[in-house]
């Protein structure tokens, strides 16, 4: 009974494990089921359209993020978050990049789906 006492002081009062089993018990529910709009075409939902920010933050100039240009469609998820945000696709992307290039290759990976 004092080693239990003594965890649970070393931690707040808060019982770690439970907090733990808790938390993967959620995430392994949360993995049961698909994205929102997973094979709806043509705009797929919100997975897709954070892979699109991705892709064009990294594909694009950083004046072209937020216009309508030729490579840039605002009516296809245009970036509508400030520009934080964009940063954070860029950084992101640019590691997606390195391990899945045709996750965000420009116009190639629109309704791109890692799982068939």
């Amino acid at each position: 009974v004092s080693q239990m006492q003594s965890k649970m002081r070393d931690t707040g009062g808060w019982p770690v494990l439970p907090i733990v089993l808790v938390g993967v018990l959620l995430r392994g529910c949360v993995s049961l089921h698909g994205y929102s709009g997973e094979n709806k075409p043509p705009m797929y939902g919100d997975y897709e359209a954070q892979r699109h920010w991705m892709e064009v933050t990294l594909n694009l100039n950083l004046t072209d993020w937020y216009q309508e240009t030729e490579h840039n469609d605002l009516n296809y998820w245009g970036l509508d978050y400030p520009p934080l945000s964009a940063y954070h696709s860029l950084l992101v992307g640019t590691i997606a990049s390195t391990h899945l290039p045709e996750l965000v290759a420009l116009h190639a990976s629109r309704g791109y789906e890692s799982v068939p």
